[in-house]
């Protein structure tokens, strides 16, 4: 049985009144933005107008790595 790859993704969303920063595991590019978007509905009472999502940072998840957020960026 193969493992499957999984990577960290850093997403910046763009809403009209406030911008969030999420961070999710997902093995692809459309699944982490899948989960993304369902997690910030969850955080949110009501959901916000999205005017753009930015994948800002992708990393391959291992053992011993480790991930910086640089809060300017």
């Amino acid at each position: 049985m193969s493992q499957q790859e999984l990577y960290l993704y850093r997403i910046q969303v763009e809403g009209e009144e406030k911008t969030f920063h999420l961070v999710v595991v997902a093995s692809s590019d459309e699944k982490a933005f899948d989960t993304a978007e369902k997690e910030l509905e969850r955080y949110m009472l009501v959901s916000p107008k999205v005017k753009e999502w930015l994948l800002l940072e992708k990393k391959r998840i291992r053992s011993g790595a480790g991930y910086v957020i640089d809060p300017t960026v």
